[in-house]
């Protein structure tokens, strides 16, 4: 039998939470400047499990905004912290600070980095702004729906996967409409959108319907793909 020494020992060195991949272990990403030069914080739950705090957690990673990360309690998990109610009376996640000012809602968060640090992908990206991502946005308000009403709502099961079904035709659509894996030529705020929701439907439609949507949806399928391909997407 090994002692915790001996285990110790065998075990490969701790990663570099802070300068290495994206990962949900960090308290702080410079990306490789001066600490002083740091002027977000992000505000997210403990257990790297909120979609609204992923998405603005996968816009700083792709973007190598510098930040520092503080963990918050979701309601789920218990009270949230004090010292975090002081900051944001409602205790909403996400919540980030843009050189000391607060913002919350995860829309209103996103538009203010656009604002302050450009539009994700610089000159190959998309602002959240653009008329073509509002519509896909529309469409994904409308598949989120259709999801939770299929997932959520007993007694409407061929009604809920047929209505699901019609929001996931438009998607794959949208996607088919490039020889590439996303929405657009290169991963823009439109697939951020996405990602949350796109990620929680998959696993809570298997487990709870074995509705295996990646192996019915083949664009979606090569959207999920890309996506494993980045390291900013897998470490969150």
């Amino acid at each position: 039998m090994f002692s915790w020494e001996q285990l110790e020992a065998l075990a490969p060195p701790e990663p570099n939470r802070s300068e290495g991949p994206a990962n949900s272990q960090a308290r702080l990403r410079p990306f490789g400047r001066p600490l002083a030069e740091i002027r977000v914080v992000l505000y997210r739950d403990h257990h790297a499990w909120c979609p609204y705090c992923q998405k603005v957690w996968l816009w700083l990673e792709e973007q190598q905004v510098p930040y520092q990360i503080k963990k918050v309690s979701m309601f789920c998990y218990g009270e949230k912290e004090a010292w975090f109610r002081q900051l944001v009376p409602s205790g909403m996640l996400p919540a980030l600070s843009i050189d000391g000012q607060m913002i919350t809602e995860s829309d209103v968060i996103l538009l203010a980095l656009e604002r302050s640090f450009g539009v994700l992908g610089g000159v190959n990206g998309r602002s959240i702004q653009d008329p073509e991502v509002l519509a896909l946005r529309a469409l994904e308000r409308d598949l989120f729906r259709a999801w939770c009403t299929w997932l959520c709502y007993p007694g409407q099961e061929t009604e809920g996967e047929r209505l699901f079904e019609i929001q996931l035709q438009r998607l794959e659509a949208a996607l088919e409409k490039e020889q590439g894996p996303f929405l657009f030529t290169h991963f823009s705020s439109a697939d951020l959108a996405f990602v949350p929701y796109l990620e929680r439907m998959n696993s809570s439609l298997l487990y709870y319907k074995g509705y295996e949507l990646r192996k019915r949806w083949p664009a979606i399928d090569r959207w999920f793909t890309g996506l494993e391909q980045r390291s900013t997407y897998c470490g969150t």
